[in-house]
């Protein structure tokens, strides 16, 4: 049994040779139910990291040209996307191979996959520190042995097993890079905030205007909630809700740093018919991006969960939409989005907003993925699918509309 204190974990398995042996059976077989014979290709695409790392430009400050001269004066080589107007990009640069250390350093499935694109190494994301005094170079390892950085440690075992923060391994070489953002001055400034396109062009979707009601459902950390005040020039009443002390910190952070007007408030968003019985039936959109299995986020080392774990989520993501569709007025819009591929999670959470919540699917103003699977639920074609061999990420949205 392994003790929880870091330094004295060990690993349990060797490393994942292939793709397949990275997942666990139950979402290999909810991948396969989508994609058949181009499973593989989908795993391959699963264990790198797009293409394209993505920013979304904070326009209720600059434009999108400043933004990207600021960051190319930096050194930087930004993009301008080719569809949305506040959407830049970073090429991703690698893979690179790594030096090799006597000494490894165990760190969580986070913590790894953010390492492997460069990042440093936190105390709270390490697993085993076995052995390891400053100033060492070290090799970054996942708990399931995979090589993902290389870098020197700024900390000692002893020292690490008594601190509860800071940095452990600053990472010199990485599988994967991608520029420290957050280290930036378009980032302290307030000019950028890192997010998929297809997390950016869910906000798109939804198409909120100044003057209406808008509630994010499920609101940290801030990244939509942000952009719909940014979309109506925090000229809307947006209200969001998270049950998290903490996401609700790190939103009102969030929104603070862009120049962002919202009200935050700690809730659990199932309940908010009965909690915040004025809201029901006056909201013109409303948006639902629930807890889901994330199996579309790149790059993914490894993903173990259960087919029971997967049932839980769809049944949790319906109990919001269940409340969205009480809260949204008559004519008003409803979208609901999850950075998965599942078809429970997907088409089936539509259907069940559909048949049990009396929700019709709306066409969306953009398309940038693919449609909806079809056969499942009525109006497929009208909703859209992000695959991550086709677009470098997986994702859904739907728009739904209260007759």
């Amino acid at each position: 049994m392994l003790s929880n204190r870091p330094g004295n974990e060990v690993l349990t398995r060797s490393p994942p040779t292939t793709p397949e042996e990275a997942f666990s059976k139950a979402v290999l077989d909810a991948l396969r139910e989508i994609y058949g014979h181009q499973l593989p290709q989908v795993l391959n695409a699963l264990w790198t990291p797009g293409k394209r790392y993505y920013l979304r430009v904070n326009t209720l400050r600059a434009s999108r040209g400043e933004v990207l001269n600021l960051l190319r004066e930096e050194g930087l080589d930004a993009c301008a996307d080719e569809h949305l107007p506040e959407a830049i990009y970073l090429p991703v640069k690698g893979p690179f191979k790594l030096p090799e250390a006597e000494k490894v350093v165990i760190v969580d499935k986070f913590t790894a996959e953010s390492a492997m694109m460069g990042s440093h190494v936190y105390v709270p994301g390490v697993r085993s520190f076995r052995g390891v005094e400053r100033g060492e170079e070290v090799l970054v390892v996942s708990e399931r042995g995979q090589p993902v950085a290389f870098g020197v440690a700024k900390m000692s075992e002893r020292e690490l097993l008594r601190a509860r923060r800071g940095l452990a391994v600053e990472v010199t070489c990485s599988l994967y890079r991608v520029p420290p953002i957050r280290e930036l001055v378009a980032f302290k400034q307030g000019l950028i905030y890192p997010q998929s396109l297809p997390s950016m062009l869910t906000s798109r979707v939804l198409a909120p205007e100044r003057g209406e009601l808008i509630i994010d459902m499920t609101c940290g950390p801030g990244g939509k909630l942000s952009h719909i005040c940014q979309l109506t020039a925090n000229q809307a009443r947006v209200l969001g809700f998270d049950r998290s002390v903490r996401k609700v910190r790190e939103t009102c952070e969030v929104l603070a740093r862009l120049g962002c007007e919202a009200s935050v408030i700690k809730a659990d968003s199932r309940y908010l018919d009965m909690d915040y019985p004025f809201l029901a039936g006056k909201a013109d959109k409303v948006l639902v991006d629930p807890p889901c299995s994330a199996l579309g986020v790149l790059p993914k080392l490894y993903d173990l969960k259960s087919e029971r774990e997967l049932a839980s989520l769809a049944e949790y993501q319906r109990q919001f939409l269940k409340v969205a569709a009480k809260l949204v007025r008559p004519g008003g819009v409803v979208v609901y989005s999850v950075c998965t591929m599942t078809v429970r999670e997907c088409e089936g959470a539509v259907a069940f907003a559909v048949e049990e919540c009396g929700l019709e699917v709306d066409e969306q103003p953009l398309y940038l993925g693919a449609r909806g699977l079809p056969g499942v639920v009525r109006g497929a074609e009208l909703l859209q699918r992000f695959h991550p061999h086709f677009h470098g990420a997986g994702y859904f949205i739907a728009r739904l509309r209260r007759p």
